[in-house]
């Protein structure tokens, strides 16, 4: 079901065609565009798109991991709590799976203290904002002095 799903939407005739497809674009958000279908072939109960879909929360979940261990997120101890925001459609809940809660689950098991944080702005924003704060709290903290 998945191969002819993907084939279809991206309107290639066989199996073959995806490896011209894949090196003339290999960006991610041309792999990405493929997650709803995948998704929907999940949901429909194919098996292998169930495996590429738990496959994808355990690598996300252990690129967060890394991350978390380089900055010491979770303090010495590694017990301390910290915020994860969870941004990006890849993310986002259908009926029967939600990637973002795998994720959030493969996180908590060796980091309990992480907290999933669903993002009400672009990452984009997200990011200057927290900049911005960041700047006030550094000028403020001056001028209090």
């Amino acid at each position: 079901m998945l191969t002819n799903r993907i084939l279809q939407s991206l309107g290639l005739s066989s199996p073959d065609e995806l490896i011209g497809w894949t090196y003339a674009d290999p960006s991610w958000a041309c792999m990405a565009a493929l997650v709803p279908v995948v998704v929907s072939c999940a949901e429909a109960g194919d098996q292998i798109a169930n495996k590429i879909l738990e496959d994808a929360a355990q690598e996300l979940a252990l690129s967060v991991k890394a991350v978390v261990k380089r900055l010491c997120l979770g303090g010495a101890d590694g017990n301390g709590s910290f915020p994860v925001v969870m941004v990006g459609g890849v993310l986002e809940a259908t009926k029967k799976w939600d990637l973002g809660k795998e994720v959030t689950d493969c996180i908590q098991k060796t980091d309990p203290g992480a907290c999933p944080v669903i993002s009400k702005v672009e990452p984009a924003i997200g990011a200057a904002l927290l900049a911005w704060n960041c700047l006030m709290k550094e000028t403020l903290g001056k001028c209090h002095r």
